[in-house]
C-alpha cells in the first residue's frame, strides 16, 4: 500500500453528497406541508453513545491491531442547515499478532496479544437533506481526523503501535422520532499509519520484502450503531 494517505474515499463521499443534496431538497416542492415526508430538524446539539466492530487490516506484516469491538461517544453541533461538526472519543479492544523476526516465515508467529486502542477525532458531516429529515431519516457523509493511541504490548519483535495520526471517511443515517432520541448507524474507515522496525528489511530472513513499505497506511472498516440524545433544539 502507498505511504501516502489516500484522499479519494473522503472526496468521493463529499462528491456524492454534493450531487444528492440539491435534488433531495427539490423533492420538497409541491408537497402539502401537512403531508410532506420532510420535517424540520430541530436538533442543534446532540450527544451519541455508540458501539460496533472494527475489522482491522493488520498491515502487510500482519502485526497491526486487528478485529475487535469498540465503543465511544460523540458530541455534535449544527453549524448551518447542511453542515455539522463533532468531537468524539472511541475505545477499542483489539488483538494483534506477535512475531519472532529472527525465525523463518513458517514459524515466525508466536501467538496473539490484546491491544487496546483509543481514538480521538474531530470531524464534519454534510447532511444530504439539509436541516430536514425524510420520513424521519437524515443521511449524511463526512470525514474526520485525529490520533489513535495504543496500549503497550510486550513484544520482542520491536514493533509498537504508538500514537499515529488517523483520518477517514464516514457515511451514515440517523432516524429521529417524536422524542429527544435518535437511532444512528454509520460506516467508518479510520486509516492509521503503522511504522515497522528498520531491521525487518535486512538480513537473510527479512520480515518485509524490498517492495514492502516501512511506513504504511492501513484501512480499518468499522460499523457503528448508536443512540443519540438531543441536548438543544
Amino acid at each position: 500500500m502507498s505511504n501516502r494517505l489516500p484522499p479519494i474515499a473522503a472526496l468521493a463521499c463529499f462528491g456524492v453528497a454534493a450531487l444528492a443534496w440539491p435534488p433531495a431538497l427539490a423533492g420538497q416542492v409541491g408537497h402539502d406541508p401537512q403531508h410532506s415526508p420532510y420535517r424540520d430538524l430541530r436538533a442543534t446539539q446532540q450527544i451519541t453513545l455508540s458501539g460496533g466492530y472494527l475489522g482491522g487490516g493488520g498491515g502487510v506484516a500482519g502485526v497491526g491491531p486487528r478485529q475487535g469491538f469498540l465503543g465511544g461517544a460523540r458530541f455534535a453541533i449544527s453549524l448551518s442547515a447542511p453542515l455539522e461538526a463533532w468531537l468524539g472519543v472511541t475505545g477499542a479492544q483489539l488483538t494483534r499478532h506477535l512475531i519472532d523476526p529472527s525465525a523463518p516465515p513458517e514459524s515466525r508467529s508466536v501467538g496473539t496479544a490484546s491491544q487496546q486502542v483509543v481514538i480521538f477525532d474531530a470531524g464534519f458531516a454534510l447532511r444530504i437533506t439539509g436541516a430536514k429529515t425524510w420520513h424521519g431519516l437524515l443521511p449524511y457523509v463526512g470525514a474526520s481526523l485525529g490520533t489513535a493511541t495504543g496500549s503497550t504490548v510486550s513484544d520482542a519483535s520491536g514493533f509498537s503501535f504508538g500514537t499515529p495520526f488517523q483520518a477517514g471517511p464516514h457515511v451514515g443515517v440517523r432516524f429521529y422520532g417524536a422524542g429527544p432520541f435518535s437511532v444512528w448507524v454509520e460506516g467508518w474507515d479510520p486509516i492509521w499509519r503503522l511504522r515497522y522496525p528498520t531491521g525487518w528489511t535486512g538480513g537473510s530472513n527479512p520480515v518485509l520484502l524490498p517492495s514492502d513499505p516501512i511506513k504504511e497506511w492501513v484501512h480499518n472498516p468499522t460499523l457503528l450503531v448508536g443512540l443519540g440524545y438531543i441536548l438543544r433544539r
